[in-house]
């Protein structure tokens, strides 16, 4: 008899220390859930005034992996196919609509005037 109540006793501590464990994994997980919810919404309130700027930011990577193929960068020496001429190339321009678009280089001659040259039209 002694020991089915010492047996009976130790399995009662048991399970009142695994409902305590429980209890306090429920407390812990109820203020994440809080502190994830106040996150949530601070993050939904940046996301609302950034969303406005998401068609730019989307052309802009566009922009930049069309640069990554291009032959020449910003920086780069030029010739020009008309007249052989030298240019820096100042700027890749990168535009058009959601069925065309076109490419061009902005480049600069020494005596400091700029001109939109098509890729073709270049050495």
């Amino acid at each position: 008899m002694g020991y089915g109540i010492y047996f009976l006793n130790k399995q009662v501590k048991e399970k009142t220390k695994a409902i305590l464990d429980l209890e306090n994994a429920s407390l812990t997980a109820n203020s994440r859930y809080n502190t994830l919810m106040t996150t949530k919404d601070s993050l939904a309130y940046i996301n609302i005034l950034l969303s406005k700027y998401r068609a730019l930011t989307d052309a802009m990577k566009y922009r930049d992996s069309v640069r990554l193929q291009m032959t020449y960068a910003v920086g780069d020496v030029v010739r020009l196919k008309k007249d052989s001429s030298r240019a820096i190339v100042s700027d890749i321009i990168v535009g058009g609509s959601k069925h065309e678009y076109y490419i061009k280089y902005k480049v600069l001659f020494n005596d400091g005037m700029e001109e939109l040259i098509l890729p073709e039209l270049l050495y």
